[in-house]
This record gives structure tokens, sequence and C-alpha cells, in this order.
């Protein structure tokens, strides 16, 4: 057995011939590569040749239509490893061979479990430092944030993460608990139920969203069920936005006209009512979306809350605003320019045409968003426009069927239930304000 291993000595490696492979036995062998040009010895390197007795391995070479399971393992280059050494490392393999063990495969394990380690440390690592209120930041926000349209929306979801659960802010998330949700709910849960309702279900939302993609393990720490035995149910009272009387339509327009003379949001105002459309769509709008050819204002999706295209008729008074809007400006529309532009450029404010309400005595109750209310009462109590129709112009989500039957030219269909708007608002069709019932007509036809 002595004479089977060990046939090698450092001589006749440091002689070998660039190409030769010398049998050291038991499997080892050295293969010359070259000659170090100062000394003239060989270079090289060990390598250790068996026969794989590991069942997956043999397997896949199978699999790949191969009979050969000989593998070859390096174990080092000549002369940073000596022959000592290749041996001892030769030996080592024998060992595992014998326990029907492929060396290479126990090192390829061997390294996948360190790298699966290394991972695990490292995601451990990062949840320890990803605090709730860098993800909030950093992934929730910028994931729920773009489905609004409206600034203020975006506002209070901002200040939930900021504000009201500031004290959680700089907590691990994957070590925040329903004791850390309560703690941030209870001091506003009596006082500021609306606020600590929503906030709980905001912070709900971004758990619900940590959960699914692997930040956060465990049951959701702000659902409702961790303190519907807890916190009183929140009372949920239906809120709803002041809407002018009918009655009154026309004289705030006639209000709100003598305004509008050195006011741009008292134009706006008309035009909100005029349109029924919503105070963020008005006061985006620009040039662009308007074809004065066709009498259309084409809203794109990004910029309705349904997130559907909406196009509203442009009526013979809409018209003449435009043409005002158009005048006070000192240089040319672009199609980009905003068409209700305030003093600085822009568009004018959220809360313009609502302080410029408030500052009229007589109307300073009710709000710009409940002209769509009042709009939606005449039309279907005062009217026979169909139903479809009313709401197709707010912009309403229709049932399957009614969206069936809907075409392209709606906006058409909708411009004669406009125009009639257009003289209620203007005190042209008193009719319209009292209990009989506004026949349809067809658009331009005489009443």
């Amino acid at each position: 057995m002595s004479k089977a291993l060990n046939r090698l000595t450092p001589v006749q490696i440091n002689a070998a011939e660039p190409g030769t492979t010398l049998n050291d036995g038991g499997g080892l062998l050295y293969r010359a590569t070259g000659k170090n040009r100062k000394t003239g010895k060989s270079t090289g390197k060990f390598v250790f040749k068996f026969t794989s007795p590991d069942l997956d391995y043999r397997a896949a070479q199978a699999a790949k239509g191969s009979k050969s399971i000989q593998r070859e393992m390096g174990l080092g280059a000549y002369p940073a490893t000596t022959l000592a050494a290749a041996r001892a490392k030769a030996a080592a393999a024998r060992d595992q061979i014998a326990k029907k063990l492929d060396p290479i495969e126990e090192e390829r394990r061997a390294d996948e479990e360190t790298q699966h380690r290394a991972a695990q440390l490292t995601e451990a690592a990062n949840a320890k430092a990803m605090t709730f209120g860098r993800y909030a930041d950093e992934h929730f926000l910028p994931f729920a944030l773009p489905g609004f349209t409206n600034k203020a929306h975006i506002q209070q979801w901002q200040a939930t993460f900021k504000t009201h659960a500031k004290r959680m802010r700089n907590k691990p998330l994957s070590e925040i608990t329903r004791e850390d949700v309560l703690a941030v709910l209870k001091p506003i849960w009596a006082d500021k139920v609306v606020t600590a309702s929503r906030s709980r279900e905001r912070i709900e939302r971004l758990f619900s969203h940590a959960i699914q993609n692997g930040h956060y393990k465990g049951d959701n720490p702000a659902s409702w069920q961790q303190f519907n035995a807890t916190l009183p149910t929140p009372r949920k009272t239906p809120r709803h936005h002041p809407a002018m009387p009918l009655s009154q339509i026309a004289e705030f327009v006639s209000a709100i006209r003598a305004k509008q003379s050195d006011s741009m949001a008292a134009l706006m105002i008309e035009w909100i009512i005029l349109a029924a459309c919503r105070t963020g769509e008005a006061r985006f709008a620009v040039w662009s979306e308007i074809d004065l050819a066709e009498r259309v204002w084409t809203i794109p999706a990004e910029r309705m809350k349904m997130r559907r295209g909406h196009v509203v008729p442009i009526t013979d008074r809409m018209a003449e605003i435009l043409t005002e809007a158009k005048r006070r400006r000192t240089q040319d529309a672009l199609p980009s320019d905003i068409v209700f532009v305030g003093g600085t450029g822009k568009a004018l404010s959220e809360m313009a045409a609502l302080m410029l309400m408030r500052g009229m005595e007589a109307y300073k109750g009710f709000t710009v968003h409940g002209f769509r209310a009042t709009f939606k009462g005449w039309a279907g109590t005062k009217t026979e426009f169909p139903r479809e129709l009313i709401e197709e112009q707010l912009a309403h989500q229709l049932g399957a069927v009614e969206r069936a039957y809907m075409r392209q030219s709606a906006h058409e269909r909708r411009r004669a239930m406009m125009e009639v708007w257009a003289d209620v608002c203007a005190g042209e069709n008193p009719a319209a304000c009292e209990d009989n019932v506004v026949p349809l007509r067809k658009a331009g036809e005489a009443q």
C-alpha cells in the first residue's frame, strides 16, 4: 500500500517538463504547465481525480446524456501548494469518498450554505435598519400616492406617517407591535376620532404592503381586529359638501359675475358650475384640452378621480368665459398654459374659489364642490334628461349595462342638457327651478 501512494518526490516534480502529468497515487496527479524562468524548476498544479459516489451528480450526468462520473478537483498551484499540502488535501478527499461523499459537491453545498447564511444575516441587518419611517417614505408612499390627484389628500397621507405616527418612525419596522400602534392612536382617539381612524387605516395599509413584500412577518399590527375590544368603534357620520339650493343659483351666478372683472377665481367658479366639474379639474385645465372648433373640453385620465378621460361639452357661456380668460393674458397662450391662471402665472390655489365664496356673506356656508350636487338635483328632479347622461356629465362610474349603451358621441347628447343648465344659472329659465319638469330639447332649439 505504501508503494501505491506517495510515489513522487520534489525532485521529480521540479524536473517535470511542461505538458507532463505525474501520478502520486491514490488519485493525486501533478500536471506541469511551465518552467520558472529564474530557477528553471517546474510550475504546474495538483489535481485529485476520483469517481463520484454522489447520487445527485450521477443523476444530473445521466440527464445530460453523459455516462461519465469521473471528476477532477483542483488542489492548488505548484509551488505555492507544496507536495505535502497536496497529499493532505487528497487524503481528506479520499476520506469523504469512503463515506460516499463527493468532495466537490460537499464543497459546493458548504459554499451555498455559507452564502445562504450570509444572506440571512444581511436580510436580518437590513430588516433592523428598515425603520417604520424609512419604509413609509421610500416604499409605501411612492406606491400609494400616485393614485391620488387631490394635493390635500396627499398631504394628509404624508402627515399620518410624519406627524401622527412620529413616535414609530425611528423604530425598526420588523419590531413594531400592536402596542406601538395603540400608543399612536389612543391619545387622539377621543378628541380627533376621524384623524385617528384614518391614521389607523393608512398604517394598516402600510403593514399590508410590507407583509406582501416580505418586509414584515406576522399579523398586521394595525388591523381593526387588534383594537375593536380596546378602542370604541368610530362613528361614521355622512359628510356632504354643503350644496346651494337651486332657487339661489341664478342669484349667485349674477353675484359672481359682478366680481369677474378683477377676479380670475370668479371666472373659474362659474366655469365649474356650468361644467359640473370638480375644482381640481378646472384649476389645472390647460389650453391644449380646449377645442373651440368642436366645442369640447377633454380632461385626461390622470386628472380625473376615476382615472378615465372625460369630455365636457362647452356651452355658449363657457366659450365666453374662455374668451375672457384668454383676453386677460399678457401674451399669447401656449397649449401647455393654465386656462385660469393666477397672479403668479401658475394655477389658482386650491382655496382660491372657496375663499372667494366665504367672503360673500349670503353664500359663505356653501362649497364649490357642492355645485355638482345642485346640478344633479336639478337634472334628476326638474328635467327629463336620462340618468346616464347626468351621471356621465358628473364623470361618475356607470353600471355595465349603462356603459354598454354609451357612445363617443355622448357629450353631444349632453350638450343640450348643459345649455339648459346654463340658462337656469343665468336666470333665463325660471320654470326649471319650480316643480314643473323641463322637457328635453335638441341643442340649438328655441325654448
